[in-house]
Formats: C-alpha cells, sequence, structure tokens
C-alpha cells in the first residue's frame, strides 16, 4: 500500500488509507456511544466515569490535573466534578497550601461504585477485544503510540 500518491493523477477518490483511517476514527465513536449507553444506568456520563476513575487512582488531583488527564477544557471539568459532588462520589478538599486550589477527593459511596463500575467497563474491553491474544494487544499499543508520536511531530 502506498501511504502517498505518486503522481498527482494516480490518486483515487477514496484509498486503502482513507478506509483504515475512517475505520479508525469510527471505532472511538462506536466505544464512546456504547460505554455512554452502559453509564446511563449508573446515572454517569462517560466524562464522569473517566475523572471518577482518575480521582480513584490518584487521590488529590485538582482541578487543572484532572482536566489535563481528560483533555478538557478545566470548565466542563468543573461541571463534571459538581455533578459528582452532587451525588456524593466526590468531594473537595482545600489545597494545604495554596488556599484558591481544591484537591479532589473520591468518597466512600464512589470506593463502593467502583466494583461494578469495572465489571462493567471490562465487558465492553473485553467485547471490543474478543480474539486478541496478550501480544496482539501490546502490538496494537505500540503502533497507536507510534501514531501519536508521529503526529507530535
Amino acid at each position: 500500500m502506498k501511504l502517498v500518491s505518486s503522481t498527482p493523477g494516480d490518486s483515487p477518490i477514496l484509498t486503502p488509507l482513507d478506509t483504515l483511517t475512517f475505520r479508525l476514527e469510527d471505532l472511538p465513536r462506536q466505544l464512546r456511544r456504547i460505554i455512554d449507553d452502559a453509564l446511563q444506568d449508573q446515572g454517569l456520563s462517560r466524562t464522569q466515569w473517566r475523572l471518577l476513575a482518575y480521582v480513584l487512582r490518584q487521590e488529590g488531583l485538582t482541578q487543572t490535573e484532572l482536566a489535563r488527564h481528560l483533555e478538557i477544557e478545566r470548565a466542563s471539568v468543573g461541571v463534571a466534578i459538581d455533578a459528582l459532588q452532587a451525588r456524593g462520589l466526590i468531594e473537595r478538599s482545600q489545597h494545604p497550601s495554596d488556599r484558591r486550589v481544591w484537591r479532589i477527593l473520591p468518597t466512600a459511596a464512589a470506593k463502593a461504585m467502583l466494583g461494578s463500575l469495572r465489571e462493567m467497563i471490562d465487558e465492553i474491553y473485553a467485547e471490543l477485544f474478543a480474539g486478541f491474544d496478550e501480544s496482539e494487544l501490546a502490538q496494537l499499543g505500540n503502533f497507536f503510540e507510534r501514531m501519536a508520536r508521529n503526529i507530535k511531530a
């Protein structure tokens, strides 16, 4: 498969790389929809789940740190934090050295909910990666990392 057409008139409307890239774009959209549907029963959005996962993994992250991890705006993170706090799943704690900053901590309710959330997400992942062995998954991860590096270059 040629990555780039060698002559101007040699380029069809859809190339094999177009087809591959379109599929690569479709998969995350499908995955988001499936995860959103599954989380709806728990009353969570995908963004809230991801935020909660980061807070459960590393207690005390700030809103700015969470925005960086989630790759969304601080304001959007603030909305998700407000919603999770209203549900009693996280709480804000004043930063010990900077009164302007709040650390985000999971509550006991969030920790209790983690098992069922983890099970639900793992079922989705099992379906997504069905038929892949460990070496294929490692290779796929390496391909994604290489593509990410290529795009950043």
